[in-house]
């Protein structure tokens, strides 16, 4: 004996084979795309440290730089310090592409290492700096690029910038 009256179960109660199927492909496409999303996100998200963590690097050598460029010939004087101030070099004011303020500069850079190995997340990274000195006048410009790459040679982050030490421009 059945405990459904009989005229209320009908053909049409629940849902088809094919209703079935098709609600599981509705199902599989919505989360294939949304796992897509996540790992271009994902993707996005470890380039965008990259580029960060290798701008950062790229600056505090920059940094370093632009601070050797200001402390040349400059000179302290510890008795009176309202004395301090840029004697400039004359040969390097008047200066040739060796002996001018940008050859200064980077013969004083030239104790610094000109590149660097490190791990940006877990792949190794090499910053590389490329100093140029000026072929024409003012021989006080200093140009510098940085390069981080990664150990199969692909760059991450390019600069260039030019460097004019705070002496040259006290030159008479």
């Amino acid at each position: 004996m059945s405990h459904f009256p009989k005229n209320t179960l009908k053909k049409n109660d629940g849902f088809t084979l094919v209703e079935v199927l098709v609600g599981l492909l509705v199902i599989v496409g919505f989360i294939s795309t949304a796992m897509q999303a996540l790992v271009t996100a994902t993707v996005f998200k470890v380039k965008g440290q990259e580029l960060s963590e290798a701008t950062t690097w790229i600056q505090e050598d920059l940094e370093m730089v632009k601070f050797k460029a200001n402390r040349l010939d400059y000179e302290i004087d510890s008795s009176d310090p309202t004395k301090n101030m840029y004697k400039p070099d004359e040969n390097a004011c008047q200066g040739t592409t060796n002996t001018g303020y940008a050859s200064v500069l980077n013969d004083e850079l030239g104790a610094v290492a000109s590149s660097k190995t490190s791990a940006i997340g877990n792949r190794p990274y090499t910053l590389s700096r490329t100093i140029t000195l000026p072929s024409s006048a003012p021989y006080n410009v200093l140009t510098v690029e940085y390069q981080v790459a990664s150990a199969d040679n692909v760059p991450i982050a390019i600069t260039h910038t030019k460097v004019i030490p705070d002496a040259s421009l006290a030159c008479p």
